[in-house]
């Protein structure tokens, strides 16, 4: 670990102790080189989780978003601590206007004077990566500038290294949490929050976002200056309007909110069923209504993708939930989370049920799709299956634009305005055309087995004949005992060089002239034998 590693990484356990962690902290194995016992202190007045978010605003813009990525995993998570999670707010302290308009202008190349006619030096809001302001360009055009804080790629990428650092030392030192697979989660979001720190992706997500929704009236995606836009600097259009959650200016302005409430699910629907890409953060802050009832989402950081095989499941359980059918609905689960038999499949089903029973007074229009979305995928986790990344996503931005129709019309049926999309996705999967292409790809792929199996076949005979068939065999579950027996061998390795060092200083301790050498020696083995002696009594070897 580099010297500024080790100052973050004490920065960080500090951190953990200050909010009462100490069993993170210990869990990593690193507590007893950082922190003395008596600075192991908890704080009373906060629950467990409660401490854990505070500390993770404190940890800063990296934890953050770790955080509210963790929020829409309940196969992490546990509840409690996805519920806390979910307050954490992408904010940071402004950086000072000056600052930021000198970043700009070193990634213009030029004095924002020279730039544009208008430049309105008070921000537009600030986050965690970047601050907004708004200015005109010589042409006339209202744009959105968004500046990337000096430095802080480098910080997320010091705290990314620290975090695999961690993740792999709990994941070693708690063997229970090898389901989770928490270096892998950790990887996944290094990959996400690195994209998200390069503008060029913001920018072409909304060009393929406009390019989806160009001649759709009922939408404005802001419009992308690409000769301006750089890894660390986005310049796009400004959007003027209300925001969808200010329902009292809509009222005065004469929008009527129900219209306003299908038009916006609709154009997330088509995001998602019709795209198979969508907004996936349309929270009310996100989205726009412009003049004639336009509108426009902002803010396209947070992108989602959809396979086919992931709108397969959506249709069937959209339609499975209208009909109350636990059996269609635990089928798409088991769809999506790749397992096409499943030994529990019955017990499954009846959780499902069993779940839907909870909603038996409510008509349909009255139920949650959100919430009976978000607590089929905790069934299905309880039972070990994993869902893709993506379906998260999806369930997260459902439930968002579900919050924002029901926000503008509290009596709107969610689930009956995506029926007819989920219909046609269902028709779409059965129609002759699909089945005929289905069908010709499947002969395609035995035709292409049947004419390469004879080659297979001679090569496999051939390595044979040479003695050069090799197979390879994996055994999974040494992984405890290989480390043990590498601890062993080390402390093994350890007794007999103090051994040895006894021996050399009482055969140097016979002659007078040496006999300071050996009074150190027997200093250096005592050392090394007491140091042995506190490992092995730690680990209760005695």
């Amino acid at each position: 670990m580099a010297v500024h590693e080790l100052g973050r990484a004490r920065e960080i356990i500090g951190i953990g102790v200050k909010y009462g962690l100490s069993e993170w902290v210990t869990s990593s194995g690193l507590g007893k080189f950082f922190i003395s016992k008596k600075r192991l202190a908890r704080i009373e007045k906060y629950n467990q989780w409660e401490r854990i978010r505070m500390a993770v605003e404190e940890l800063g813009p990296t934890f953050i978003k770790f955080g509210q990525i963790l929020a829409d995993r309940p196969d992490i998570v546990p509840e409690e601590l996805r519920v806390e999670l979910t307050k954490l707010q992408d904010e940071a302290q402004p950086m000072p206007d000056t600052l930021a308009i000198q970043e700009i202008e070193k990634e213009l190349g030029r004095p924002v004077g020279e730039m544009f006619r208008e430049f309105d030096t008070c921000r537009l809001g600030s986050a965690s990566i970047a601050q907004t302001y708004r200015a005109v360009l010589l042409n006339g055009e209202e744009v959105c500038i968004k500046i990337q804080r000096p430095g802080i790629d480098k910080k997320i990428e010091l705290d990314l290294n620290l975090m695999n650092f961690f993740a792999g030392r709990m994941q070693r030192n708690n063997p229970e949490m090898e389901a989770i697979n928490l270096i892998g989660v950790v990887k996944e979001f290094g990959k996400t929050i690195r994209k998200e720190l390069d503008f060029h992706h913001e920018a072409a997500s909304i060009v393929r976002f406009n390019h989806y929704f160009k001649n759709d009236p009922d939408i404005k995606v802001p419009k992308v200056y690409a000769q301006y836009t750089t890894r660390r600097i986005l310049i796009e259009e400004f959007i003027r309007g209300v925001k969808v959650s200010d329902l009292e200016n809509l009222l005065k302005s004469g929008y009527d909110p129900k219209m306003l409430a299908r038009k916006s699910m609709r154009l997330v629907f088509d995001q998602i069923f019709t795209h198979g890409f969508f907004h996936a953060d349309p929270h009310p802050g996100n989205i726009f209504v412009m003049e004639g009832g336009v509108i426009s989402f902002i803010d396209f950081g947070m992108m989602g993708s959809l396979r086919p095989e992931h709108l397969q499941f959506l249709g069937k359980y959209v339609l499975g939930y209208l009909d109350r059918d636990a059996h269609a609905m635990a089928e798409a689960l088991l769809m999506v989370s790749g397992k096409r038999n499943f030994a529990r499949f019955k017990e499954l089903e009846f959780q499902i049920g069993d779940m839907l029973a909870h909603y038996k007074y409510l008509s349909i229009e009255e139920m949650d799709f959100g919430k009976v979305m978000n607590e089929s995928v905790d069934i299905l986790i309880h039972y070990g299956l994993r869902i893709p990344a993506g379906i998260y996503l999806l369930v997260k931005s459902l439930m968002a634009i579900e919050r924002v129709a029901v926000v503008l019309y509290p009596g709107i049926d969610f689930a009956h305005e995506m029926q007819p999309y989920a219909i046609e996705l269902i028709a779409k999967q059965y129609s002759p055309k699909q089945v005929a292409k289905e069908v010709f790809d499947s002969l395609t792929e035995y035709y292409k087995l049947l004419k390469e199996l004879p080659s297979d076949l001679n090569e496999i005979i051939y390595k044979i004949k040479e003695g050069r068939f090799k197979t390879q065999i994996e055994v999974r579950g040494l992984e405890p005992l290989t480390e043990h027996i590498d601890i062993s061998s080390t402390r093994v390795s350890i007794a007999i060089v103090v051994a040895a060092l006894i021996i050399g200083a009482s055969i140097i301790s016979q002659w007078e002239q040496t006999r300071w050498i050996g009074a150190i020696v027997f200093c250096i083995a005592g050392l090394f034998g007491f140091w042995l002696l506190v490992k092995l009594f730690r680990r209760n070897k005695f």
